[in-house]
């Protein structure tokens, strides 16, 4: 397919919102962002909105028209797709819903209508979709979506994914080059987008979620295309019967069998991860993380407990937590105290958290284990926020800051200078804990992601990661 079509869809030079409203969340956002100069508004019920002229219709726009958002009700479609037609309109994107998805044969032939409408002359996206995200030009359906430009790039057949992913992402610092939701996919589907992002120069990893596919021949070609030169993470939606239903009365999209899916994804290179939250925190750590040299990892926690539940998922994943060699038990032997500790991988050594001195401190200790010779990816685990507070009591937000820094000061190096893969996990009960507690929270967080290091909510979602990571070192 020519790539001149896509610049129309994510760099269009004018846009219109077809059935625009003041209510409308499409119309405020893309007043909000930088394509509002590019924009004409069109409701024939409304003179302006917002300030900004409406006109009547399409074709009373003086100028010309390279992408326009359908906003109407179902049965207007067609006539609106004519319009646009004569218009010149590039591509029409669907907002509107009620088609194909309801399974009612009106609503399935008023879809194929304005297929045969479109065919050769306008090329569509959706129906029942929202459509594109671009930072760079612009083009948002999504109010909050971040305005600053990254190298993640994302197609959904889902609009709620769609706009949650950059909800979800927007907290741990991620940002996009490209975000697609294609709906129904009556034209233009996954495989069309995930072709041309295989190609985009700006855009270094590809989350995928999908719930069907009407051509699976062409899926797997652009599967194959993207992962030759960047990492697929990829959710097929309707993987259970109940799950291919939900699929179909969500997108129209017909489903197979889930040793299908998992054939295809593991053939072409792509990573299947299980659910949501999976994808966002794999994403999160390909885009702070490079791939680790090895498999073998070291853990810094403070509980013996859950540091030995996390071994045990580490060896069901495959990565292994060997022991530190003999120099870095010495070593570990003169920075953390005897009573109540574990010097060993994982390293339980609580005491050191509230030592926030020039010597023998958690940098420190961080270095030290980082630097063992047969560990490829460091682990950091902090949920002290309760034991700390206790410890210190209350106003314990000056020796978390400088906990922080020192913590930052260990990572770096490890990173930086030991050249190996970081990933810190930050855990916070949010019905156990304090305000302060969920602020310094807040704080580490941001801290840990300011410095370019993935953040994960718990020590399992960090280890999950890192095996998705290691699967693609593998494939």
């Amino acid at each position: 397919m020519e790539n001149s079509i896509f610049e129309y869809i994510f760099n269009p030079q004018s846009v219109a919102i077809i059935g625009a409203s003041p209510h409308d969340l499409a119309t405020i956002g893309h007043l909000k962002t930088k394509i509002r100069e590019k924009l004409c508004l069109v409701n024939p019920k409304h003179k302006e909105i917002l300030g900004r002229k409406c006109y009547p219709s399409v074709l009373d726009i003086p100028q010309d028209i390279d992408y326009a958002i359908i906003g109407v009700g179902a049965e207007r479609v067609p006539a609106t797709i004519e319009d646009c037609i004569k218009k010149g309109v590039k591509v029409a994107q669907i907002f509107t819903a009620g088609f194909s998805e309801t399974g009612i044969p009106e609503r399935i032939a008023l879809e194929e209508k304005i297929k045969t409408l479109a065919h050769g002359r306008i090329r569509l996206i959706g129906p029942n979709c929202f459509g594109v995200y671009c930072p760079r030009s612009g083009l948002t359906i999504v109010p909050e979506a971040p305005e600053e430009e990254g190298h993640i790039g994302v197609i959904a057949q889902s609009g709620s994914v769609t706009e949650s992913f950059s909800y979800f992402a927007k907290t741990k610092g991620l940002r996009f080059s490209k975000m697609v939701s294609y709906g129904n996919a009556a034209d233009l589907d996954g495989a069309d987008f995930l072709d041309y992002l295989a190609s985009d120069p700006d855009t270094h990893l590809i989350a995928l979620y999908v719930e069907g596919t009407k051509n699976g021949t062409k899926l797997k070609k652009a599967l194959e295309k993207a992962t030759k030169s960047k990492p697929v993470i990829a959710i097929k939606g309707g993987l259970t019967d109940q799950g291919m239903r939900a699929a179909a009365s969500h997108t129209a999209s017909m489903s197979s069998s889930p040793n299908i899916w998992r054939s295809l994804f593991k053939q072409t290179g792509a990573i299947q991860v299980e659910n949501f939250a999976e994808m966002v925190n794999t994403v999160c750590a390909f885009s702070y993380s490079h791939v680790p040299n090895g498999k073998a990892i070291a853990i810094i926690s403070n509980s013996g407990g859950f540091s030995v539940i996390q071994t045990d998922t580490c060896a069901h994943l495959g990565i292994e937590v060997p022991r530190f060699p003999p120099s870095t038990i010495a070593s570990l032997r003169k920075l953390v105290p005897t009573a109540g500790t574990s010097i060993s991988n994982p390293l339980d050594a609580w005491p050191i958290f509230y030592n926030i001195g020039d010597n023998n401190n958690i940098a420190d200790v961080i270095k030290v284990c980082g630097s063992a010779p047969n560990i490829h990816t460091l682990v950091f685990h902090f949920d002290q926020f309760r034991y700390l507070r206790r410890i210190l009591g209350p106003g314990v937000k000056p020796h978390m800051e400088r906990l922080s820094e020192l913590i930052v000061e260990g990572l770096s190096y490890v990173r930086d200078v030991e050249k190996k893969t970081v990933l810190v996990a930050v855990n916070l009960d949010p019905f156990l804990e304090d305000e302060e507690d969920r602020e310094n929270s807040l704080m580490l967080k941001k801290k840990f992601t300011s410095f370019g290091f993935p953040v994960f909510s718990s020590l399992d979602d960090a280890i999950k990661a890192l095996s998705y990571l290691l699967l693609y070192k593998k494939t």
